[in-house]
């Protein structure tokens, strides 16, 4: 096959790679160059602070922001009555970013991979080639986060009909954005998704799993001797609901039960926080560092890696990189879905506050546990979960679908 002309229209600007859709983002792009030349078109404000110059494998790059529209009560019922796409998508007046993309964008590529469904359902009718939606994220009815096992978040809902309301429209927006998904994993050659439980949801004919990944430390950061004071982590997007509401569980549900043995117990909730999870914080016992710039300096003061999470789509990234550094890792079933890991061997899983307590102190108080765990983790990330070998599954999958247009 002659060298391919490709477009990636992302969701975000991959580099620098500091977060886990940036992270997937920046090595699809990678996987795509082995075929041919890149163009990149991202939906991001060009004087974002954070923009760097891309790397020498993208032909060329342009960014484009989305206008915010005001959502006023009146808007939000015409919304709830006829609202064909999802809040997310409605709230935006994109009319600058097509024209801007009609006028940047060749006519037709080869292959246009599209990070997440809202960049193809914003600009797929604007250029030609076969498609391939890349659902990193996809979409999980998170709710009020309720439910009788314990792990509900301890900040409750207001009463009345606004918990009402927002239950409504939480539950319009859920199958808006099914719909969205099921459209496009028809109107598409190729739908990727994180893991075989995200490929059985969508129930796409033409879908294939290319799961998240890390990249090898040279150094891993972990060590099997615990700190004084032992140390848990929790890092993610904390702006992100699911990730706030787990930050929330861990900070007030979780670490008291830790300290009833560990009294000293610190926990470190890591990366962009709003006020929700910045009054979680109480120094020396729960710290909210907010956004860090290096992460391996948290993870070079972690025992312990928790992710509490009840809901979310896609795989955590999270979880991979405390594989990668060797750190050992508790989890609650839906924080672990989507991973080829088994409890007891890889990590150790636990849904309610008790269990998930008890296994933080199994790995703060057990060195020969540690050690065990985190080895094996180690050896599956390596085994799976580097990008190096998830690239390989990228060009695969672009060059099959590439190829199958060229011989329709």
């Amino acid at each position: 096959m002659s060298r391919l002309r490709m477009l990636v229209v992302g969701q975000t600007f991959p580099w620098p790679e500091i977060t886990g859709a940036r992270m997937r983002l920046a090595n699809v792009i990678r996987g795509l160059s082995r075929l041919g030349d890149v163009d990149l078109f991202t939906l991001v404000d060009p004087e974002r602070a954070d923009l760097v110059s891309p790397p020498h494998h993208i032909r060329r790059a342009e960014t484009a922001p989305r206008r915010l529209l005001p959502f006023p009560p009146l808007r939000r019922v015409g919304w709830l009555a006829a609202g064909s796409l999802p809040r997310a998508l409605t709230v935006f007046d994109l009319r600058s970013v097509r024209e801007r993309f009609a006028a940047w964008a060749d006519p037709r590529y080869d292959l246009v991979w599209f990070h997440r469904v809202e960049s193809f359902a914003a600009l797929a009718p604007l250029v030609q080639g076969p498609t391939i939606v890349d659902f990193d994220d996809l979409a999980e009815r998170h709710g009020p986060l309720t439910g009788s096992n314990g792990m509900s978040s301890p900040q409750a809902e207001n009463r009345g009909w606004r918990r009402w309301a927002g239950r409504l429209q939480e539950a319009r927006d859920y199958r808006l954005w099914l719909d969205l998904q099921r459209g496009a994993a028809a109107r598409a050659q190729a739908v990727v998704v994180c893991s075989e439980k995200d490929r059985r949801r969508l129930a796409g004919p033409h879908s294939a799993v290319i799961p998240n990944g890390y990249t090898a430390p040279a150094h891993p950061l972990g060590r099997v001797v615990v700190a004084d004071p032992p140390v848990i982590l929790f890092a993610g997007l904390l702006t992100y609901p699911p990730n706030r509401d787990a930050a929330a569980v861990l900070a007030t549900r979780i670490a008291p039960l830790v300290r009833e043995r560990l009294p000293a117990v610190q926990i470190r909730l890591t990366g962009r926080a709003g006020d929700p999870v910045a009054r979680l914080g109480d120094p020396p016992r729960v710290v909210v560092t907010g956004f860090v710039p290096d992460m391996a300096v948290e993870l070079a003061r972690a025992d312990i890696v928790a992710v509490p999470l009840r809901v979310g789509g896609g795989t955590r990234i999270k979880i991979l990189e405390a594989f990668a550094h060797r750190i050992p890792v508790v989890s609650t079933t839906a924080g672990a879905t989507g991973l080829d890991v088994v409890h007891g061997r890889d990590l150790l899983i636990a849904d309610d506050p008790q269990a998930f307590a008890r296994a933080c102190v199994a790995l703060l108080t057990d060195q020969e546990q540690r050690g065990r765990l985190a080895e094996a983790a180690h050896r599956l990330f390596l085994e799976q979960y580097r990008w190096e070998r998830i690239h390989d599954a990228v060009a695969a999958l672009a060059a099959r679908v590439a190829q199958a247009e060229v011989t329709a």
